[in-house]
């Protein structure tokens, strides 16, 4: 009896959170293509999602359901971590708008995520340009630290930004980080395919890969992030790196969080980064870049010693250390290989922009570069923004005004693109027998649960090998993942 309580209580939420959300779609959907009604539209697609998880779940997994059980994810944890995820994006989104309205901010608020906005389009247009990721339509709030929240159902992304933007504008240089999160994400999180054989796949290619270790691949997705930022923003990018981890502590700068890239050896990703773009990129960037990229070696490398950075540190899971200069080897190799595969043409992108470029006078490097930053930023002010509309009477969901010309995603509201995951969804809906791999591939929506209030069960990535591949796994008319 308390199990079939707490279930029926459970369905109530999971009712009243698609009621709220579709409420707020409807309310905020309307008037002109503005930040607002971009954020409804977001809202309603959510609403629509959200029903068709609630119910596949229900349907398949209820006393009369024909999915295959898994008895580590009983269908109250199904429900319930769904409900945490669409709590979690209506949270986000609603801060997308309050941020944004005279009564619940102050100007400075306003103009910052205005700019927030307007670099975080201009970071993923190289993306996009080079058919990496799809038309996408980017937005910014405020919270405590930068992180971006991706959407399955809608082409999406919503970056956190650090409230003490609104007196440093440097603190915007981490969208470019974010953003390069989101491609990441595009380009090997790959559902086409049944995930038993994506699985097969990894273990039979392993062997291949066994150059890297796997504290270094546990780092991945944070390098190409850090990459992504020096290839949009240049050397000023790499700077506000290096501030960031100088706020930590000494012993901060060896230890390994099994996620990013060790402190002590972090920003030495930048700084190749930035040495690549002067050997592929324009000419005219060549001599600046390159001297950036040899001060700010020699910058990090007396901060290491000022700090008394030990000289080796204990990767994650293991017992013995490795020494700094053998992983910095091995990251270096890494990330040449990264630059050299799906991300080699924004390397040689002659048409981008940096957001800086630095300077060939050393002692000018960091001034400048913040500087060439700062009249970036006022290069923004005029250039209109992309937002979301509704077509085919509210049934689909497109992208307008975006400044790159690519194919659009054409998006049927309460669906993800994805042919995999929606046929298999409507599959489940209509009866189906699914296997437990076949349900847990819907129920992730590709990676939509792998942020705050998660699934708990992790989406495996592509990972061997991807980044050798001229051209990326996910075709760009697919929708976002993070």
């Amino acid at each position: 009896m308390p199990t079939s309580l707490s279930f029926e209580h459970s369905e109530d939420r999971a009712n009243a959170l698609v009621q709220l959300t579709a409420e707020l779609g409807q309310r905020n959907a309307g008037g002109g293509m503005t930040r607002r009604r971009s954020t409804g539209i977001a809202l309603r697609c959510l609403a629509a999602f959200a029903r068709k998880q609630f119910e596949f779940l229900r349907a398949g997994l209820g006393a009369d359901g024909a999915f295959e059980a898994d008895v580590r994810f009983p269908l109250e944890f199904l429900i319930e971590a769904t409900a945490r995820q669409v709590s979690f994006d209506i949270d986000v989104l609603l801060r997308t708008l309050s941020h944004r309205e005279a009564a619940a901010s102050i100007q400075p608020m306003r103009a910052t995520l205005d700019l927030a906005d307007r670099l975080a389009t201009n970071a993923i247009l190289p993306a996009v340009r080079h058919g990496l990721v799809a038309p996408t339509v980017m937005m910014t709030y405020f919270q405590k630290s930068p992180t971006i929240r991706l959407m399955p159902y809608v082409p999406l992304a919503v970056i956190g930004i650090d409230f003490s933007a609104i007196g440093d504008a440097t603190r915007l240089l981490a969208i470019a980080h974010e953003t390069g999160h989101h491609v990441y994400r595009q380009i090997t999180v790959n559902y086409t395919a049944h995930l038993d054989a994506q699985i097969e796949a990894m273990a039979a290619a392993a062997p291949e890969t066994s150059r890297w270790p796997l504290w270094l691949l546990a780092w991945e997705e944070e390098i190409f992030a850090d990459i992504y930022a020096a290839l949009v923003a240049g050397p000023a990018a790499a700077l506000g790196l290096h501030q960031v981890i100088l706020t930590g502590t000494r012993t901060a700068l060896t230890v390994d969080d099994g996620d990013h890239p060790l402190d002590a050896l972090r920003p030495y990703i930048m700084h190749s980064t930035l040495r690549a773009m002067a050997a592929q990129g324009a000419a005219a960037h060549q001599p600046s870049l390159l001297a950036a990229a040899d001060t700010l070696d020699a910058l990090w490398q007396e901060q290491l010693v000022a700090r008394g950075a030990p000289g080796e540190f204990t990767p994650v899971g293991m017992e013995e250390p490795v020494s700094l200069a053998d992983a910095q080897e091995l990251l270096q190799g890494l990330v040449e290989e990264m630059l050299g595969g799906a991300l080699a043409p924004l390397v040689a992108d002659a048409q981008h922009k940096p957001w800086s470029t630095g300077a060939t006078d050393p002692a000018a490097t960091a001034q400048q570069s913040f500087e060439q930053f700062v009249e970036f930023c006022a290069l923004l002010a005029d250039e209109p923004l992309p937002e979301l509309a509704l077509r085919s009477a509210g049934a689909v969901v497109v992208v307008t005004r975006f400044a790159v010309s690519r194919e659009n995603v054409q998006l049927a509201v309460g669906e993800t693109g994805d042919a995999y995951l929606d046929e298999l969804r409507d599959a489940g809906l209509g009866g189906a027998t699914l296997t437990a791999i076949e349900w847990k591939s819907v129920f992730l929506a590709g990676d939509w649960t792998t942020q705050e209030g998660g699934s708990g069960i992790k989406p495996p990535v592509f990972r061997p090998m991807w980044w050798l591949s001229p051209m990326p796994t996910a075709p760009a008319s697919r929708p976002l993942r993070r």
